[in-house]
């Protein structure tokens, strides 16, 4: 046995990484956990381009950062499992070389790994391309031991992104499978770990990894139309049968087979069918069947939900033209998701909202009732591989289920939002039926970040729609006015992207709250030296004093280069809002500006200072809303209000 010296290493396989290091070693260095508490190790894998000189570069001024160079193996199984054998810390962490941690993922991660004993531990993964990822296994909160539970659907996403006990894997001699293409080789190894591990956790309540979308994605070299795909499944699920098996491990070892099933098998190949050529069509079908004879016993299709039950009796019944028909159709659903209210109420903003299925024509989706049951029609040809031409949804018409998230435009971190929903049901003629779902979701700024504020910046609403196997996710879409509000000290306003969807500013980044504060009086001297402007549309709750800088510009909106901003105070108590400028306004008429830590927030106001004093006017085009680039992947600084979260978390242990 290695003796421990060190809570974590954390274990980077590199190869021509590019600019993507910098960003792993960028997030390394704003760990939270003393550098000499963790080790890095980073496995530069035969590179041929300068990467192991840079390494060595980055090693000379990082005492806990070891650099090795190993022959080029072609993938990154054997640069991990050769620096496994070399860690020193009592748990071991897997990254990419071009992903980030966030500041406080090793020492929360560690500390929660320690306390309940954990072989493995499943952490909150947040992908920049996929809002949602990583967010099923989380929904149910921290958990101690999911393998009491027999959830592996929990382990989800089985990447290797994971926090392991480095010398539960040296005794089990778990290691990633090696080969110059092993594709899917993490969940190899999370399955193994899974039926031999005591215990495996879940951490929800605190970000950990964000996998920085590329399209250098090494499993987006395969397809079903390659019989490399179909040999590598085949690898995998006879691993997968071999390994879980023994006392109290069915549950695990069917829903395995069966996730590969309904995603691989019948899933992916329905889509790849769509541009395949005759032959192609017939040897990926042939693999494909092989597969669900010798791996799913044909009882387990009833276990699927209903729309993958088509596709597999399609594929049972050697039908690729059906499969391919079925995931057209699948294609050509979709979900409408959108507020009903909008509005701030004690510091939490309340989301009304409704949604609903719509069909290929966009119209809202109509079920049809056949005596007791419910169902969607099929094309007529369906009804030569089904007992009926449809799908029947009876048994799940009070399933479907929607989620809202708030997900942060600074680092991806996303959290689901408290809701409360239900369905109703809407008969339309004689036979129709309609689904709609209602809920009431509140964003809360000082505990939506898993019990704690929210950090400082621009946030979106996100939802996802589930239902009988259909799964669709997209902005939260809003018609609302924006909705300013004063937090007792911090700044708020919910508004409607220039995407359409509902996003929320807490640090006047893009939105300003006096800019949408509805200003219709002014209050001042006749000299302009006191200027008040009430600001009746926000919300406030407790006091606030925020000072702000107010630009004078042209008619158009266009600062004046001839006048310097004044300073201002944006105030907020005893539920009223009010702009004070103390300066002195200058003679003649100007539009206002407020600056914001991005850029500058036009407004419609315009103050003309006369010989009676100042008058209020608004502008007759509205603001045009800045427009939002997309967030580009980064690995933030650590910043005050992150450092006043882990105190606070320290605090209560």
């Amino acid at each position: 046995m290695i003796e421990s010296t060190l809570q974590v290493s954390v274990i980077v396989p590199a190869y021509k990484p590019g600019d993507g290091i910098r960003r792993v070693i960028d997030s390394l260095d704003t760990q939270t956990l003393a550098t000499d508490q963790f080790e890095v190790i980073i496995i530069d894998d035969g590179s041929p381009d300068d990467t192991f000189d840079r390494l060595t570069e980055f090693a000379r001024t990082r005492p806990n950062l070891r650099i090795e160079r190993i022959e080029n193996s072609g993938w990154p199984s054997r640069p991990r499992n050769v620096a496994t054998k070399m860690a020193r810390g009592e748990y071991v962490v897997y990254m990419d070389h071009d992903d980030s941690l966030f500041p406080d993922a090793l020492r929360r991660a560690t500390a929660y790994a320690r306390d309940v004993h954990a072989d493995v531990l499943n952490v909150k993964e947040m992908k920049t391309s996929d809002a949602w990822w990583c967010m099923p296994a989380l929904a149910e909160g921290n958990t101690a031991d999911i393998r009491a539970d027999h959830r592996i659907d929990r382990m989800l996403p089985m990447v290797p992104h994971k926090m392991y006990r480095r010398e539960f894997l040296l005794e089990n001699d778990i290691t990633y499978p090696e080969g110059r293409r092993m594709l899917w080789e993490d969940i190899y190894f999370n399955v193994e770990a899974y039926a031999k591990a005591e215990k495996v956790a879940v951490l929800a309540d605190a970000p950990f990894y964000v996998w920085h979308s590329s399209a250098t994605n090494n499993s987006k070299s395969y397809g079903p139309l390659d019989m490399e795909f179909w040999d590598r499944l085949d690898d995998l699920m006879r691993f997968i049968d071999a390994t879980l098996t023994g006392p109290g491990l069915a549950h695990e070892h069917r829903e395995a087979l069966l996730h590969q099933y309904r995603g691989r098998v019948v899933g992916r190949l329905g889509k790849a069918l769509q541009n395949a050529t005759a032959s192609e069509t017939r040897a990926s079908v042939a693999r494909a069947r092989r597969l669900q004879e010798q791996y799913i016993p044909r009882e387990w299709d009833a276990l699927l939900d209903p729309w993958n039950f088509v596709r597999a009796t399609a594929l049972r019944a050697d039908r690729p033209d059906l499969l391919a028909h079925a995931h057209r159709l699948y294609g050509g659903l979709s979900a409408s998701v959108e507020t009903r209210r909008v509005a701030w109420v004690d510091g939490i903003l309340e989301i009304d909202v409704t949604a609903h299925w719509r069909g290929q024509a966009g119209d809202h989706l109509t079920l049809e009732r056949r005596g007791t049951r419910i169902g969607l029609p099929l094309p007529e040809e369906f009804g030569e591989i089904l007992e009926s031409p449809w799908i029947d949804l009876t048994d799940t018409i009070q399933s479907p289920s929607l989620d809202l998230g708030a997900r942060s435009r600074d680092d991806h971190a996303m959290w689901q939002l408290p809701l409360a929903q239900e369905i109703t049901q809407t008969d339309v003629g004689d036979d129709g039926v309609r689904l709609t779902i209602t809920g009431h979701a509140r964003f809360d700024p000082a505990t939506v970040a898993g019990g704690d504020r929210a950090d400082p910046g621009v946030w979106d609403v996100l939802s996802v729609c589930r239902w009988a196997g259909l799964g669709r996710a997209g902005r939260l879409r809003t018609k609302e006015q924006p909705h300013p509000a004063l937090l007792s000290g911090t700044p708020a306003v919910a508004y409607r992207s220039n995407k359409g969807g509902l996003a929320i500013d807490l640090r006047q980044q893009l939105r300003s709250v006096a800019s949408d504060g509805g200003a219709t009086t002014v209050t001042g001297a006749p000299d302009g030296a006191r200027t008040v402007l009430a600001l009746p549309r926000v919300v406030v709750t407790g006091k606030t004093t925020l000072a702000v800088d107010v630009l004078l510009c042209d008619t158009e909106g266009s600062p004046r280069p001839d006048l310097a901003p004044m300073a201002a105070r944006l105030l907020g108590e005893n539920g009223e809002a009010r702009l004070e400028l103390d300066a002195q306004l200058p003679a003649g008429s100007h539009r206002l500006a407020f600056r914001t830590p991005t850029g500058t927030v036009k407004s419609r106001y315009v103050l003309t200072r006369t010989t009676q004093g100042v008058e209020l006017s608004l502008a007759a085009a509205a603001p045009k809303l800045p427009t939002v680039a997309k967030a580009k992947p980064k690995q933030p600084a650590p910043r005050k209000s992150l450092l006043r979260r882990i105190a606070r978390r320290l605090l209560r242990r």
